[in-house]
């Protein structure tokens, strides 16, 4: 491969890490104020935190994925968990039903704004996903890097919109230091609670990571993406600062944003669409996941995997499914669902990662007959 080819095979898989994390929750602002804006001055704690046990993480993750070939998370699990991947395997598919309810609920609360029905969002978004997942994985790649593009056209949109009208009054809040809740204890652990249970991303990333050649595409895949996400996180926790504490409360923050600054009603379409599809591309992501799991252990069983249909169907029922119970309301499930297995991903997911992942790949070797056995 060309060091072009390398460059863009590493961007691709940090690509795909951010807008499969930028889901409803990021997309909305949501997540943003509950782990991170709210602490208002105190906010760069909670993004540094985070900063930093993302990037460890990733690496890690990329580094086993590339050595031990382990493309799905049922090989990756089994290469750090052992006899105990089951418990990743139930903590994936969990946090993946919660990921895809809240994309139902950043839908329905954002089509409400404009009069659309919640049902006509939730037919365009499982008809998107059977297309995609029919056509297989070049053109749901292609779909992630796309979005990327459609991503930074909106978010430079509202960063200039936005700080032109209360920009002084953002870096105001910021210098005078003002913080409406929480400790910077508070703000550690919301960074680093942040980082853990969204680390559900790495799973739909992992099958770009067969394309890495070396050592030096996963430090530069973990790089950039710790960078698009945090970066991007930073920005809109400036931006917000410009209606703090007023904005704590909101369900969709930047809603709030637009109408508070009464901007333009092509700003409002612009915002819609694209977050539109970042929920897409965060819905196809989760159940890109669970289908290579599914898939892989078909092959083991029987000798062949999901046809195209099959997994076109499966995805479209899994979405189905997961929308169904996006009912319970955006700010619940951001707040309660995600912050408690924040704590299952740190238990089952970082510490075995950060110790025996770690471990394996300094001393490949280690066990080799005992590893090879599960």
């Amino acid at each position: 491969m060309s060091f072009i080819e390398r460059l863009w095979a590493s961007s691709l898989v940090a690509f795909i890490i951010l807008t499969v994390w930028i889901g409803g929750g990021y997309g909305s602002g949501r997540e943003i104020m509950e782990f991170i804006a709210k602490y208002g001055s105190l906010a760069w704690v909670s993004v540094v935190v985070g900063s930093i046990f993302l990037l460890v993480a990733l690496y890690l993750s990329f580094e086993i994925a590339r050595v031990f070939r382990a493309f799905d998370y049922y090989s990756f699990s089994k290469s750090f968990l052992w006899r105990a991947w089951p418990l990743f395997d139930i903590l994936y598919v969990v946090m993946a039903w919660i990921v895809i309810a809240v994309i139902g609920a950043a839908a329905a609360s954002v089509l409400q704004e404009f009069g659309i029905p919640y049902v006509i969002g939730a037919l365009l978004i499982l008809a998107v996903v059977g297309i995609l997942h029919f056509y297989g994985r070049t053109v749901i790649e292609g779909f992630w890097a796309l979005s990327i593009a459609a991503l930074y056209i909106m978010y430079f949109t509202l960063w200039i919109l936005t700080l032109s009208a209360r920009g002084g009054e953002a870096l105001n809040t910021i210098a005078r230091g003002v913080v409406a809740e929480g400790t910077w204890f508070d703000a550690v652990r919301d960074g680093f609670r942040y980082t853990m249970y969204n680390l559900i991303v790495v799973i739909p990333a992992l099958t770009a990571v067969d394309r890495f050649k070396g050592r030096a595409e996963s430090i530069w895949a973990s790089i950039l993406g710790v960078i698009l996400v945090y970066g991007t996180a930073t920005l809109i926790w400036v931006c917000f600062m410009g209606f703090y504490p007023e904005i704590i409360g909101e369900a969709v923050p930047w809603i709030y944003v637009l109408k508070t600054i009464n901007a333009p009603s092509w700003a409002f379409a612009l915002y819609t669409i694209v977050l539109l599809y970042t929920l897409l591309t965060t819905g196809i992501g989760m159940t890109y996941g669970v289908l290579r799991r599914v898939d892989t252990h078909l092959r083991i069983l029987r000798g062949r995997g999901l046809t195209r249909l099959q997994e076109a169907i499966a995805a479209v029922l899994l979405l189905a499914f997961s929308l169904i119970t996006a009912q319970v309301g955006l700010i619940a499930l951001v707040a309660k669902g995600y912050g408690t297995l924040a704590w299952a991903f740190a238990i089952i997911y970082f510490i075995p990662l950060v110790t025996i992942g770690a471990y394996r790949l300094l001393n490949p070797q280690w066990r080799k007959d005992l590893w090879e056995k599960v």
